[in-house]
């Protein structure tokens, strides 16, 4: 899955549950975690305190160590946000 190659959720299982939760989005789609990303797209992060925004710039083959995946995606947004002490989606 794409978002634990490029760490932006800690594990797989984080990732494909906040896909399933609604909070991944592909282009302002909400994401299945089958879905594909090609360079260009914007994928949008609902995390359960904050919302992350990136464009990916090129998919990585394989697992991607934190100080290279900067190449793989810029940084659109960056927000945190209230929930009211809810817990989420475990990230």
């Amino acid at each position: 899955m794409l978002l634990k190659a490029l760490c932006l959720v800690k594990t797989r299982s984080q990732a494909h549950k906040g896909c399933e939760a609604g909070g991944i989005s592909i282009n302002g789609r909400k994401a299945k975690p089958s879905a594909e990303v090609r360079p260009g797209d914007v994928v949008e992060i609902r995390y359960p305190r904050a919302v992350t925004a990136v464009e990916i710039l090129e998919i990585p083959a394989g697992q991607v160590s934190r100080k290279d995946r900067d190449r793989f995606f810029r940084v659109i947004r960056e927000a945190r946000i209230d929930t009211g002490g809810g817990e989420g989606w475990d990230v």
